[in-house]
């Protein structure tokens, strides 16, 4: 499916990106690929793009991720 029609484009979290960038924080160690892709969660979250419908399918294919339902 070339369209990804099957991926509406949200990427959850499952809380330890968070956890990991706020002891990153907490302890002065730079984290930055970290904290970009935990915001890019979070930007997903608004916009079905084809960009996050990829990155959607790429966590579903290489770690068995399902989306999740917008609440």
């Amino acid at each position: 499916d070339q369209d990804l029609s099957k991926f509406g484009g949200r990427v959850s979290d499952s809380g330890e990106g968070r956890w990991t960038c706020q002891a990153a924080i907490e302890t002065g160690t730079p984290a930055p690929l970290l904290t970009t892709a935990l915001y890019e969660r979070f930007t997903s979250r608004g916009e079905s793009d084809f960009a996050n419908k990829i990155l959607s399918a790429m966590r579903y294919q290489f770690g068995g991720h399902h989306e999740k339902p917008e609440s």
